[in-house]
């Protein structure tokens, strides 16, 4: 049996959560010290090495203040 739907249904963009967000930030940084090392004359580890502390701050954000919680979880501890 099929069901119908309405035109609406399909139309738009879909939504994007926090953590798709922060998943698409993470590499920003290293792409950012990638680029700098190729267009200075700064090596490579010490430019990918400066551009890997704001991954991992932003990481670490990721893991800990705004990591996802499970509904279930929470009210089985309560």
């Amino acid at each position: 049996m099929s069901v119908r739907t309405t035109r609406s249904d399909s139309i738009g963009l879909p939504t994007m959560s926090r953590y798709d967000l922060l998943l698409a930030l993470l590499p920003i940084p290293l792409l950012c010290g990638a680029f700098a090392s190729v267009l200075t004359p700064m090596p490579e580890v010490t430019a990918m090495g400066a551009a890997s502390l704001p991954s991992v701050l932003l990481f670490v954000y990721a893991i800990t203040a705004a990591a996802p919680t499970s509904p279930a979880l929470s009210e089985r501890s309560a």
